[in-house]
């Protein structure tokens, strides 16, 4: 019998290479995304990137940054650049030149991040060899380009045989319907730049050592048009500049007289002129304050003041006020600029050679590093009150101090309380300190040189002392005191809590009251007298007749020396390491080589060198309230 065979079926194909193009794919295009997703998540640049020329492969955004700052500051004094038209020329040194080196790390940064998708093929790309560089971004308003370009503009406009107007004396003469010579300044900046682009390119990459680029300007004769007053305008007129002190190499740089007009006079002559007719315009030279020989021949001439304390206290407290009095020392402020006293010290670190000495940390007295510092803060303080300086920031202790009178000192702590000032005149000033020993006692010395042109000096006072808080009493439990005494707590000095208004009075050089401001309340809190006593006693406030009880174990009675409590109402405080200071306050300015005495118009700091007695009174103070502890929420540290 025979079978049927069955037909294959032609039609019907494997689906096995689908499946497996399929998974090939689906391998393929995983890997894709992970390569996409690699570079992506990568926290630095990719190889063979370079900003201008900086090599910033691999770098993070700030290593980016540091590296095209670093490049600039080094390299950039080796690239010149000079516009010049018909003799004439002026020359920008690149080194001067303000750059944005975070928005070019930035661009260089977004290399490979602009599309998620296309950022996998750029990383295996430059690392195998593709490589991509960004420019070096210049702000539109850079200043040393922008005083290139407009600097040259004005001299070509003053100097071109036929501008259509010229300066003569005090007097813009111009002539209707005359040519007007003109250089397109904006595409003379953009070749500027496009220029400085290729250079730093050159000199950062290793390139020429010495890179010094010439442009050689066209003017061209525009049509007999009504003239473009703006530009003729911003090519003539110019503030005036001052000469200045570079505080870093003492160098005085030239100073410029600048130049104004009225801009609706000169269209409105111009609409009255008949064509071919010639007019002119009154123009306004304007002399800088300060010339360079100016400068030169008052920088730093006069004392405007002066101001010393006494240092007491430890050795460590000693060398921390020299410390940071010696980074003070010949700090020049140019006018406008201002002193930080946290930012010219520093922080205080053992690293620095600071140590711990006394200073005033929520309300107590512990040992800190650096502390003392504060009495150098409150010496400038003292010396500044003695000029018209601008106070910007300034803060009384916690406690009175006594090396300088009250209201008249300033506290700081770093990170967040700073002394503060602007130098508000027309000259460089500069502060000179010095601490020296005479006869085995420590002093400190602040000069405050300047330029004092009318003779006008400063004098501060303080009314009376208000609000006064004697000190109360508090007693403290503690079981290492011999029992039957009472014991002084030294370490934690009593204070009274008071107010005084402060006022720095201005006068000119005969004497005539010009100004009087008022520098408002510094308020100084109370801390009580400290008495620590053995628990086992009992407290003081029950002690019979107000005499501690004798020791059961002795037959002897306690040495009432050591057991009269001080009545807090005759206790004088005494500032741990303070004295007196000296006053210059009477004459203005001082002569650097006198001492001025205290003014007697002021409250004389007590010396720390005496002692109130303790009032015998045989009966001890009731046990008061720790109203007088409250801290501040955030502490002052005064030292």
């Amino acid at each position: 019998m025979e079978g049927n065979r069955v037909a294959k079926n032609e039609g019907k194909k494997s689906k096995l290479p689908w499946i497996v193009t399929g998974c090939v794919a689906g391998v393929l295009i995983a890997g894709y995304l992970g390569v996409c997703a690699w570079a992506g998540s990568r926290n630095s640049m990719l190889p063979n990137v370079s900003v201008a020329g900086v090599d910033v492969s691999n770098m993070t955004l700030e290593q980016a940054r540091s590296a095209v700052e670093t490049a600039v500051s080094q390299k950039g004094q080796d690239i010149s650049l000079t516009l010049s038209y018909e003799g004439m020329s002026s020359t920008l040194n690149a080194g001067d030149m303000s750059v944005d080196a975070a928005q070019s790390a930035e661009d260089a940064w977004r290399i490979g991040r602009e599309n998620f998708f296309t950022g996998g093929p750029q990383l295996l790309g430059h690392m195998f060899g593709m490589s991509s560089q960004v420019p070096l971004v210049i702000p539109e308003d850079e200043p040393a380009l922008k005083d290139l370009v407009d600097g040259m503009a004005r001299k070509v406009a003053e100097s071109s045989e036929s501008p259509g107007y010229e300066l003569k004396g005090d007097q813009l003469v111009m002539t209707k319907g005359a040519p007007v010579l003109s250089v397109d300044w904006g595409q003379v900046r953009e070749e500027a730049e496009e220029k400085l682009q290729q250079s730093f390119a050159d000199r950062f990459s290793g390139g020429k050592s010495q890179v010094d680029l010439t442009i050689q300007l066209q003017a061209s004769a525009g049509e007999i048009k009504d003239p473009d007053f703006e530009a003729i305008y911003a090519a003539l007129a110019a503030e005036p500049r001052d000469a200045q002190l570079d505080p870093k190499t003492l160098e005085v740089s030239d100073h410029a007289v600048g130049l104004d007009f009225d801009l609706q006079a000169l269209k409105d002559a111009y609409q009255s002129a008949k064509g071919g007719e010639t007019f002119s315009i009154p123009v306004t030279v304007l002399q800088p304050k300060v010339t360079r020989e100016d400068l030169e021949g008052r920088l730093f001439r006069d004392v405007l003041a002066e101001a010393t304390t006494h240092v007491a206290g430890s050795a460590a407290r000693k060398n921390n006020i020299k410390l940071a009095m010696a980074a003070c020392n010949n700090v020049i402020l140019l006018p406008g600029e201002e002193f930080s006293y946290n930012r010219t010290t520093g922080e205080r670190t053992t690293a620095k050679g600071y140590r711990g000495a006394p200073a005033y940390i929520g309300g107590a007295t512990v040992d800190e590093v650096g502390g003392g510092v504060c009495q150098g803060s409150s010496t400038i303080y003292y010396a500044v009150l003695h000029t018209s300086l601008e106070i910007v920031e300034r803060r009384p202790h916690r406690y009175a101090v006594t090396y300088v009178p009250d209201g008249m000192d300033a506290t700081v702590n770093y990170g967040s309380i700073d002394f503060r000032f602007k130098n508000n005149t027309d000259y460089p000033i500069k502060i000179v300190t010095s601490s020296y020993d005479v006869k085995g006692a420590r002093k400190l010395n602040v000069k405050i040189y300047g330029t004092n042109l009318d003779g006008s000096y400063a004098k501060p006072s303080s009314s009376g002392a208000f609000d006064i808080i004697a000190p109360t009493v508090t007693y403290v439990a503690d079981a290492g005191v011999p029992r039957g005494s009472l014991v002084l707590d030294r370490e934690q000095n009593a204070y009274r809590g008071k107010s005084v208004q402060t006022f720095r009075t201005i006068y000119a050089a005969d004497g005539t009251q010009l100004e009087r401001q008022n520098l408002g309340v510094s308020s100084y809190k109370m801390r009580p007298t400290v008495y620590h006593y053995n628990p086992a006693d009992g407290h003081p406030s029950t002690w019979v007749g107000g005499q501690p009880p004798v020791d059961p174990g002795t037959t002897t009675p306690v040495d009432p020396g050591t057991t009269t409590p001080v009545d807090p109402g005759t206790t004088t405080p005494v500032d741990p390491g303070t004295t007196t200071p000296v006053d210059p306050g009477t004459t203005t300015p001082v002569d650097p080589g006198t001492t001025t005495p205290v003014d007697p118009g002021t409250t004389t700091p007590v010396d720390p060198g005496t002692t109130v007695p303790a009032d015998p009174s045989p009966s001890p103070a009731p046990p008061p309230s720790d109203s007088g502890l409250n801290p501040l929420p955030n502490p002052a540290r005064a030292a």
